[in-house]
C-alpha cells in the first residue's frame, strides 16, 4: 500500500479523470474549444450577412441599378478605392479578410448615371477547405454582379501569379460571363519591371487608388459600359407619360429634355425594359 500513497493527489493534477476537464487539461484541448467557438462564431455572423446581402439584392434588382463587384487578390486596394471613388470610408487593411461583409456604395458617373460598387473579400492561395463554403457566400457579389472589377497590386512581384488565383476563383464560383475590367493598381510603388498585361480581361487601366491617379479615366469607362447596355432613344413623351422621365434619370443617361406643347422632347439612353415600356 505504501507504494500506492500519493498517487491520488497526482492523478487530480492530470485532469481528475476520465471524462473530466480538470486544471491539468492541456493548453492545447483549450486552444481547439476556443478556435471550435470562434468558428462556429463566424459561421452564425456569415450566415446573417448572407440574409442581409440577398435582401440587398432583391432590392437592387427592383431598382434595376447596374452593380460592379470589386474583386482581387487580398491587399490589392480594392477598399482604398471604393473609399477613393465614393468616399465610403470603410475599412483598407494590409489584412486577411479585412472586409468581410461586403460594403456596397452608389458612385454617379458622366451623364448623371449611376453605378453601385461592391467590395469583397479578399481572394487567397490555398483557401482552407473547411473555408471554402463559409467564404464562398462572401465572394458571391460577383457571380450576381452585372460586371467585374478586377484590381491587381501591380507593384507586387507575385501579381501574375495573384491574377491567377482570382482568375480560378472566379471560375470556382462559375463567374464566367461576365465583362471584366482589371486596374493594374499601385502604380506610384511600382520599380521599374515589364509592365503587366492580362489577356483575359476586356478593358484594361493603369491607376492608383492611393493617389487618385487615373480614376478620372475610370469613371468614363465605367460609364461607356453602362451605355453599352442601354437603347439610345430620341423621342416626345406626351405629358400624361412624365413619370417615365423620372424613370430615365434613376436607370439611364439623360442627354437633353425640352418641353414642347405636345410633350417633353427627350434624348436619353435607357435599358432594354424601359426603351420597351415607352414604346409599348
Amino acid at each position: 500500500m505504501s507504494r500506492l500513497s500519493g498517487i491520488g493527489k497526482s492523478m487530480s493534477r492530470l485532469g481528475g479523470g476520465i471524462g473530466t476537464r480538470g486544471p491539468g487539461e492541456k493548453k492545447l484541448e483549450v486552444d481547439r474549444r476556443l478556435i471550435a467557438s470562434r468558428i462556429s462564431q463566424l459561421k452564425r455572423e456569415l450566415e446573417e450577412v448572407k440574409r442581409h446581402r440577398e435582401v440587398n439584392r432583391v432590392a437592387r434588382r427592383r431598382n434595376r441599378v447596374p452593380v460592379a463587384a470589386i474583386v482581387g487578390y487580398t491587399n490589392a486596394g480594392k477598399s482604398t478605392l471604393l473609399n477613393a471613388l465614393t468616399g465610403a470610408g470603410i475599412l483598407a487593411e494590409d489584412k486577411l479578410f479585412a472586409t468581410l461583409d461586403p460594403t456596397t456604395r452608389m458612385l454617379e458617373l458622366p451623364g448623371s448615371q449611376k453605378l453601385l460598387l461592391t467590395d469583397t473579400v479578399g481572394f487567397i492561395r490555398k483557401l482552407p477547405h473547411h473555408l471554402i463554403d463559409a467564404f464562398r457566400s462572401t465572394l458571391e457579389e460577383a457571380k450576381y454582379a452585372d460586371f467585374i472589377i478586377h484590381v491587381v497590386d501591380a507593384s507586387n512581384p507575385q501579381a501574375a501569379k495573384q491574377m491567377h488565383i482570382v482568375y480560378e476563383t472566379l471560375h470556382q464560383l462559375e463567374v464566367t460571363d461576365k465583362k471584366i475590367l482589371t486596374l493594374f493598381n499601385k502604380q506610384d510603388a511600382i520599380t521599374d519591371r515589364e509592365p503587366l498585361r492580362d489577356g483575359r480581361a476586356d478593358i484594361t487601366l493603369r491607376v492608383s487608388a492611393a493617389r487618385g491617379d487615373g480614376l478620372e479615366e475610370l469613371k468614363d469607362c465605367l460609364a461607356r459600359i453602362l451605355r453599352e447596355n442601354k437603347h439610345y432613344l430620341e423621342t416626345v413623351l406626351p405629358y400624361d407619360k412624365g413619370g417615365l422621365l423620372q424613370q430615365i434619370r434613376e436607370t439611364g443617361e439623360l442627354i437633353a429634355e425640352e418641353y414642347l406643347p405636345e410633350g417633353i422632347r427627350i434624348e436619353a439612353y435607357v435599358p432594354p425594359e424601359l426603351f420597351e415600356k415607352i414604346h409599348a
